[in-house]
């Protein structure tokens, strides 16, 4: 079994997917009660001062976007929390399917559930807030988080009213960009056993904080708009065609890491790293 067969694969998924699927259909309950509570209670304390619905909606829309990121990256994290257990994970090791269809099959698990997990929880408690609050308080029908959150999390540079060159530069950015990401998550979730999330939380901020102290100090600009005699002027600063290719390269980087890291997976490890760097 040296070459990648996509039926070991499924098989692998699936396995993943039932052993996975009560804990996370209990998340997804729970947080979709948690999303429709949470709404409930800010939309009150908020519209006792500012009554206006839009303003409302926009707070919540905000507040949304960062527990959809979070969340879902937090599942990234978690692609190997659930092989915690010698059995589960004596069983996990010991499907027949090749190392890559076992890594790639609990990655795309991860991913996956982790944003349907958060969009749905997300979508059904807001839809049960508008349909309490409409049947309990008159409120409107048409007063969903979502759209605004969909708005949020949409990329200007992408926007039809840029020149070609610059929508095709910044897709080409955010695409590396969110693809590096989820490599140094899969990196931090393969790599630690305990408090993934937070480790790579941490280093990811530290990355960002020096960054920004580099860019202030020595220049060199990303994406620019401005306007001159009411004619727009915009350019892609060199800096974003070295973030592009960082992102490019290390995201392969992260990958493989990740790959070698999990080939060398033991049944027992030590408390916080799934390999142990000393044999």
């Amino acid at each position: 079994m040296n070459s990648f067969d996509i039926n070991r694969f499924g098989r692998a998924l699936r396995w993943m997917i039932s052993v996975n699927f009560r804990s996370l259909l209990m998340w997804t309950l729970g947080l979709t009660l948690g999303v429709a509570m949470g709404e409930l209670m800010v939309r009150a304390m908020i519209q006792t001062t500012t009554p206006q619905e839009t303003h409302t909606t926009g707070i919540l829309g905000g507040f949304f976007v960062v527990y959809i990121i979070i969340g879902v990256v937090v599942g990234i994290c978690n692609l190997f929390v659930e092989l915690d257990k010698k059995p589960r994970r004596q069983a996990f090791l010991m499907l027949p399917a090749t190392n890559l269809e076992k890594f790639l099959a609990a990655t795309v698990f991860a991913t996956v559930s982790g944003f349907v997990m958060m969009h749905l929880s997300f979508i059904v408690g807001d839809t049960l807030r508008v349909v309490f609050r409409a049947l309990f308080y008159g409120d409107s029908w048409n007063s969903f988080v979502f759209p605004e959150v969909v708005k949020m999390m949409t990329f200007d540079g992408i926007s039809s009213y840029h020149s070609l060159g610059y929508r095709l530069m910044s897709l080409a950015f955010l695409v590396s960009g969110l693809v590096w990401l989820h490599s140094f998550y899969t990196l931090g979730g393969t790599l630690f056993r305990k408090y993934a999330f937070v480790i790579s939380s941490i280093v990811l901020v530290a990355g960002i904080t020096a960054f920004v102290w580099f860019k202030r100090h020595h220049g060199g600009s990303m994406f620019y708009t401005y306007y001159t005699a009411d004619v727009m002027e915009e350019g892609v600063g060199a800096m974003t065609y070295v973030l592009t290719a960082f992102f490019a390269v290390f995201s392969f980087v992260n990958y493989w890491l990740s790959f070698h890291i999990f080939k060398g997976f033991e049944l027992i490890t030590n408390k916080w790293m799934n390999y142990d760097f000393y044999k």
